[in-house]
């Protein structure tokens, strides 16, 4: 069967759909061709391999990012922390949105804007000896794990496994740091305790905004 008007982008839909209702370790090629209602064989004119269906997801992910009102002519740590805080909120958007995007190394339009935005700000702000590339690959890593370790959070509890799970954490021994352990992060100021952990990445690395206290 071949279904007439399908697209690359349209089968990123697809895919991106059938993550959401069966997650990503669910989705094949073999998978997506039966919900996307064409023979395999189709797939292969709009995609090479499931890793190239990976990258075309992921640059759909980092789509979602406005970028639009980011000023490249007058960079400051604000945007920079602006853009990996969007970062964030796009792969929060998207079932195994952190998964999707990690180790995709997407070479597609929209991430190449998005990494190209963070290398200006950030050559715009970061501190000598320290380089711009290290530092954006510094934020990315950080902001692509902290949504990793997030979502796996948010699909234990909507599957009632975190309580059961916390639970005989606890039984096996005192908590070391109860302010400051993955359980208390997770469960608590996500978003406050996110933007902390990109300031301790940016202390020390990039000029301080003249505005702010940061």
């Amino acid at each position: 069967m071949v279904k007439r008007g399908l697209s690359r982008d349209r089968l990123v839909e697809i895919a991106h759909e059938y993550v959401s209702a069966n997650g990503l370790d669910a989705l094949t090629m073999r998978r997506l061709a039966v919900a996307a209602e064409v023979t395999p064989g189709a797939l292969y004119k709009h995609l090479k391999d499931r890793r190239d269906l990976q990258r075309a997801m992921s640059d759909a992910v980092y789509a979602t990012i406005e970028l639009g009102d980011i000023d490249l002519d007058n960079p400051t740590v604000a945007q920079v922390i602006t853009c990996c805080e969007r970062m964030r909120t796009a792969m929060l958007g998207f079932r195994d949105g952190g998964r999707i995007v990690a180790g995709s190394y997407s070479p597609f339009a929209a991430t190449l804007k998005l990494s190209g935005t963070l290398m200006r700000l950030l050559q715009g702000v970061v501190l000598p000896p320290f380089q711009a590339g290290d530092i954006q690959s510094a934020l990315r890593s950080y902001t692509t794990g902290f949504v990793i370790e997030e979502q796996a959070y948010l699909e234990l509890e909507r599957a009632g496994e975190w309580e059961p799970l916390v639970a005989t954490l606890t039984s096996n021994g005192p908590r070391a740091n109860l302010t400051g352990d993955t359980i208390s992060i997770m469960t608590g100021e996500r978003d406050r305790r996110f933007t902390a952990g990109l300031h301790a990445i940016l202390t020390g690395t990039v000029h301080a905004d003249p505005t702010t206290s940061e």
